[in-house]
């Protein structure tokens, strides 16, 4: 599930040759129409003759904004964005696209057919738990350690479920719980309540250091491709059964290859 770094750096990447383009079509594929939560006739009929005035990120949404109207996507499990030549085959995955201004098409695709599109006048009041998103995870250095003490104590779940909660935190899901989990040295299934200070410091120092070093792993990668996700950088997530680069000591996976949480035994506490 593309989070928040894999998003952030599509922003990075997209938005330059993106804003300010006119929109001059819209498709929408019939097999994988109910994604849109949107009557599709509207929705084609809606969207062209309106320009891309940016492109941002809402925790693990990516926003398309047209002014008055906003093309928001929740991507979940298999939603990728593509910009592609006019005219290139499609793929079979895809859900819609918007012929841009100047021979170029922006497609999303979802081989899970899982992800949600919203074409929304407001998002905190047309996208569902939109209002209840917490702040971004990137931006936590910002709101200082005591504000982070104070929303951390709040709470009484297992560390990781913590960071998946998105009105703790907003952009972090399974991926990279793991990897902000295993730079605090914490093991994953610890309780909120066992945490002492100094663990609370050091996950408040991990959150924006892993996720920021992310971001600019992906943008950096010379083969950079928007329709994919390279997570090679990683240093535990789907490393199960792998030696931890850290101390060592084999990497552990629980749950299926589906969903696992990687975590390592040796030096996560």
């Amino acid at each position: 599930m593309p989070e928040l770094p894999e998003l952030e750096a599509l922003r990075i990447k997209l938005s330059p040759g993106l804003e300010g383009r006119m929109v001059t079509g819209c498709e929408v594929n019939p097999k994988n129409a109910h994604l849109l939560r949107y009557p599709v006739d509207e929705f084609v009929k809606e969207v062209p003759a309106r320009r891309i005035a940016s492109v941002w990120r809402r925790g693990k949404h990516l926003v398309f904004d047209f002014g008055e109207r906003k093309l928001v996507v929740n991507p979940m499990l298999g939603g990728r964005f593509q910009l592609a030549e006019a005219g290139a085959k499609e793929p079979a995955t895809q859900v819609f696209s918007l012929r841009l201004e100047g021979r170029q098409e922006l497609r999303y695709t979802d081989f899970k057919n899982l992800g949600r599109i919203y074409w929304a006048a407001d998002p905190a009041t047309d996208v569902p738990a939109w209002a209840d998103l917490g702040p971004e995870a990137d931006a936590v250095s910002g709101l200082g350690l005591d504000w982070f003490r104070r929303e951390l104590r709040r709470h009484r779940d297992e560390v990781k479920d913590l960071l998946r909660n998105q009105s703790f935190l907003a952009g972090i899901g399974n991926a990279y719980s793991d990897e902000i989990l295993w730079e605090a040295k914490l093991l994953p299934l610890r309780r909120r309540a066992s945490l002492k200070p100094a663990d609370e410091e050091e996950l408040f120092r991990a959150i924006p250091l892993v996720l920021e070093n992310a971001v600019s792993a992906i943008v950096a990668n010379p083969n950079y491709d928007e329709s994919k996700q390279d997570r090679s950088f990683m240093k535990v997530h789907t490393r199960g059964g792998r030696d931890c680069s850290r101390c060592g000591h084999r990497i552990s996976q629980l749950g299926s290859n589906r969903e696992p949480l990687n975590f390592c035994r040796g030096c996560q506490l």
